[in-house]
Parts: structure tokens; C-alpha cells; sequence
């Protein structure tokens, strides 16, 4: 191989032409990949802080919204209870009441009873008489009634 004139000024011209390459072509390229590169990065860093972020904001909204689910449980159960202890109070005055009532009527009932009863034991002899006159077409006193037989056919 010959080295002539030809050759250094092909390998001066080839190292003009890496070095112009390397201003021109080369380091905007690296320049712009390292700039991508760095924004990349940057915007992959964020978004792990703002996933993070989201967690944590996530994990205070489950954790708020067991206390709201909590406190909503404890006070319906508390009003539940407190409507159920009101009900059985109200049932059991209406009970009461009811209970009352029938007493008082039964009572009225049994005092009304016993004045048609003795009513009707004082009007007996009329009525015998009465009944009597009508079978044999005069009139005859009755008498002679026995008041135990009399209480046991009307108080049976």
C-alpha cells in the first residue's frame, strides 16, 4: 500500500467531515435524546409522586368513609333501639289502658247483671201470681219461695 498525498488529504478530509458531523448531526441528537431522556424521567417521577399521592388521599377516603359507615350504624341502632323501647312503652300503656277498660266494663256489666237479677227476684212472686191467675183464671197468691233455689237458677 501507498501512502501519497491522496490518502492524507482523503483522511484529513474524512476527519473534517467526522468533526463537522459530530457539530452538526451528532451533538444536536445526543442533546435532544438526553433533553427526551430527562423530560421522560421527570414526567415518570411525578407521576409516581402523584400515584402516591392518589394512595394516600385514597386510603384517607376509605378510612373516612368507615367512620361515616360507623357512625351511621351506631346511630341507627341507637334510634332503632330508642323506637323499639318507645313502642313497647306505647303498647304497654295501650295495654293498660285496654286492660283498664275491659274492667271497668266488665265490672259495669257484672253490677248490671245483678240489679236485673234482683230485679227480676223481687218481681218473681208478681209474676208467679200473674202466670198463675192466667193458667187457672183467678187470681192466687204464691208463696213460699225458696231464695237459695231462686239465687242458684239466676246466679248459675
Amino acid at each position: 500500500m501507498e501512502f501519497n498525498a491522496t490518502f492524507l488529504v482523503t483522511i484529513i478530509s474524512f476527519i473534517i467531515f467526522v468533526f463537522l458531523m459530530n457539530k452538526i448531526l451528532y451533538e444536536p441528537m445526543l442533546r435532544i435524546v438526553a433533553q427526551r431522556r430527562a423530560f421522560v424521567d421527570e414526567n415518570l417521577q411525578a407521576a409516581d409522586e402523584n400515584h402516591k399521592k392518589v394512595d394516600a388521599i385514597s386510603a384517607q377516603k376509605e378510612e373516612k368513609l368507615k367512620g361515616a359507615r360507623n357512625d351511621a350504624k351506631s346511630k341507627y341502632s341507637k334510634s332503632v333501639d330508642a323506637y323499639k323501647s318507645q313502642k313497647d312503652d306505647i303498647v304497654k300503656q295501650a295495654q293498660a289502658s285496654a286492660e283498664g277498660e275491659f274492667n271497668r266494663a266488665y265490672e259495669g256489666l257484672i253490677n248490671l247483671s245483678n240489679e236485673t237479677k234482683e230485679g227480676l227476684k223481687s218481681r218473681m212472686t208478681d209474676l208467679a201470681n200473674d202466670i198463675v191467675e192466667k193458667v187457672i183464671g183467678y187470681r192466687s197468691e204464691v208463696q213460699g219461695f225458696n231464695n237459695d233455689e231462686v239465687n242458684k237458677i239466676l246466679y248459675q
